[in-house]
Parts: C-alpha cells; structure tokens; sequence
C-alpha cells in the first residue's frame, strides 16, 4: 500500500497495514529472542549417561536422550574458561620440589649363629660351666680340709676301732676328692676347649663365651 499523501487524513486501509506490518516485526523479534536464550541455555549444559554396555555419551541436546537412560542422566554445566583463573595459574610458580627427609641409618641386624641362637645363649652356657667349675673347685678344696685333718686325727689316735673307723672316712674323702677333681677338668675343658670349638663350628663369635662386659661391640 502507497504511504498517506502529505497533508490530509490517511486512508484507514493504511492503518491496518502498518498494524500488521508491527506485529509481524514484533513476532520475529520475540521469537529471534526466544532462540538466543534457548541456545545459551542448551549451550551451557552437558548431558551425560552410560547404557548397558558401559559406554558414556555425552550430548547438548536432551531429546537425544533415550527415554530409559533419562533417569540417570547426569547435567554438567560447561561454563566458558575463565582468562582472569587461566593467567593467575600461569604465572603461579611451580611448587618446590619435595624434599626428601634424611632417612635413618640402617640398624645393623642382631649377630646369630647357623641356628639363629645370639650372643645371651653362648654366654649363658657359658655361665653355666663357669658356675660349675667355682662348686667343684669350693667343694674339692672342702674335701681336702676333711680329708687332711681325718688323717691328722686318725695319725693321732691309740684306738685300733677308732683309727680303722677314720681311715674309712679317709678313703671315702679321697675317693670324693677325685670326683671333684674330675668335675674341675671337666668344666675348665669345656670352658677353655670344647666351648669355643662347637662355637666356630656354627658359626658363633667364640668371643660371645665371655661375660657381657669383656664381649667386644
């Protein structure tokens, strides 16, 4: 339609025609608006679901969805990078390399012997030699002091009963002198001879037979 000629009253087919034409604008307009926002709504949102099989799909578009998988579709929002966060990590010095802290010296394993027996076991046994040795040696040196004042009496006495009733006593100290006698050379061989060769046959310090406070470190 031509527009209103100048000066006079526009024909009122030309108001129609204008009323038209805005709504039409103003449809197109609306709708244009609509769009955007729809498409910046959609934009910032990622749908996520697994089917069956395991796979993960990932879509904008949630009528894509199959309808059994909706139910357990998970929504992220894939917001635009962040350039204030993006040049703040980059100029963020790198972390200090770690340190690693002195570790401890490595505590030497106890010494063993080929049956895994330590130092306290040799020394005990040897302990118990030693103690054997000192009885045998303080029962023998008892012994003798019996043993010499028996003859000293039986030398002195008249009585024929008496002095054959202490050389009786006699015999049986001489005979008990002897097995302490034996008892002596007995430990001192184990000390002094036997121990400390069963010791290098497995392997032991022979040094381990001696007290605590003579054993070298």
């Amino acid at each position: 339609m031509p527009p209103a000629p100048p000066g006079g009253e526009p024909p009122r087919g030309w108001w129609t025609f204008c009323m038209g034409s805005w709504s039409i604008m103003l449809a197109w307009l609306i709708a244009i608006w609509l769009s955007v926002c729809w498409v910046e709504l959609a934009g910032g949102q990622i749908y996520k679901w697994i089917d069956r099989q395991g796979n993960v799909h990932f879509t904008d578009n949630p009528s894509r969805i199959p309808s059994e998988y909706r139910a357990n579709v998970e929504v992220e929002q894939a917001g635009s990078p962040n350039p204030l966060a993006s040049a703040s990590d980059a100029a963020a010095p790198p972390p200090p390399p770690d340190i690693a802290a002195p570790s401890e010296p490595a505590v030497p394993a106890p010494p063993r012997d080929l049956l895994g027996r330590g130092p306290d076991h040799w020394q005990h046994v040897a302990q118990q030699w030693s103690t054997r040795l000192q009885q045998s040696i303080h029962e023998r040196d008892r012994l003798l002091l019996m043993y010499n004042y028996t003859r000293n009496l039986a030398s002195s006495t008249r009585d024929l009963f008496d002095r054959g009733r202490l050389q009786a006593d006699i015999a049986r100290l001489e005979k008990a002198i002897g097995e302490a006698e034996a008892q002596i050379r007995e430990a001192e061989t184990m000390l002094g001879t036997t121990l400390p060769l069963e010791a290098r046959r497995l392997g032991a310090n022979p040094e381990w037979l001696k007290p605590p406070g003579t054993t070298p470190q």
